[in-house]
């Protein structure tokens, strides 16, 4: 079906352990490819995706849909205009469940998913921090099998940031509950001011733009992708966003890979799992 010379471009929407293979194909045809999140699960695929793209010039484009919302462009703008001063701390959280059948179908099973929820969903977390704060320094990472216990991957992930002026950040990504409304969404803090990106932008309290839709965060990305492939135009999504979201969610595992030291009423041990540095 690829090699029809009607199909010009593709959107690559199949299983996380399928993309390479077809992101291959298409750069054989010559054909632009808008790959969903995670492009790949490994550095390695991503890096010989990145290496053929630079030798063919066609393009691919990670699906990084809601730094496509209006709203999380505009937060990004605020930020990096200082008007939120000295950035002291970040959240990105997100609580949802998934269906039984996605719980039990291949999102369930390492070899084919690459992860759990922090590879899954919680991408969307990781990229927009990256999108809004930049690269972090150093992360530490907690993962939990809580309720969806016949998953191989986690159902619970948290990340702790800090990035290179000092400042904390945390990342929350649960398939547990619908009861997270309260806490989820993006909200930064600095020394003037404060934002926050849940049904549209607050900046020190003041309602501004309110694209935060799900289903126009995907509208908005399709034309970003057509813009691309026709104009060449630049796309707030990159192959070198996705080796960077790639690259903190690997590192986040093999955080929390580490054993924990258990509490006791005396007090808590302070060495829990480890400290992963990052390289900048």
């Amino acid at each position: 079906m690829v090699a029809d010379p009607a199909i010009e471009a593709l959107v690559l929407g199949s299983r996380n352990d399928e993309h390479a293979r077809q992101v291959r194909r298409c750069q054989e045809l010559g054909k632009p490819a808008l790959v969903e999140k995670p492009v790949v699960t490994t550095l390695a695929a991503l890096d010989a995706i990145r290496d053929s793209v630079a030798h063919t010039g066609v393009p691919v484009m990670p699906a990084h849909n809601f730094v496509y919302r209006g709203a999380v462009q505009a937060a990004r703008a605020a930020v990096q205009s200082g008007r939120l001063g000295q950035l002291v701390g970040a959240s990105f959280c997100s609580n949802h469940t998934i269906s039984p059948l996605h719980a039990s179908g291949w999102r369930g099973s390492l070899a084919l998913g690459g992860g759990g929820a922090l590879m899954d969903s919680g991408h969307h977390q990781v990229y927009q921090a990256l999108y809004l704060l930049g690269r972090p320094v150093a992360l530490h990472a907690f993962q939990s099998r809580l309720v969806l216990t016949g998953m191989e991957g986690e159902d619970l992930a948290q990340v702790q940031l800090r990035y290179a002026n000092g400042a904390l950040a945390t990342i929350f990504q649960s398939w547990t509950t619908n009861h997270g409304a309260p806490v989820d969404g993006i909200r930064i803090l600095g020394t003037a001011g404060w934002l926050q990106v849940t049904d549209a932008l607050y900046i020190n309290g003041e309602r501004s733009d309110p694209d935060t839709a799900y289903e126009h965060s995907f509208i908005n990305q399709a034309q970003a992708f057509v813009d691309f492939v026709r104009q060449g135009s630049p796309p707030a999504s990159t192959l070198d966003d996705a080796r960077d979201a790639l690259d903190v969610i690997l590192l986040a595992y093999e955080s929390a890979t580490h054993d924990t030291v258990p509490c006791f009423p005396s007090g808590c041990a302070v060495n829990p799992g480890k400290n992963i540095p990052i390289k900048i």
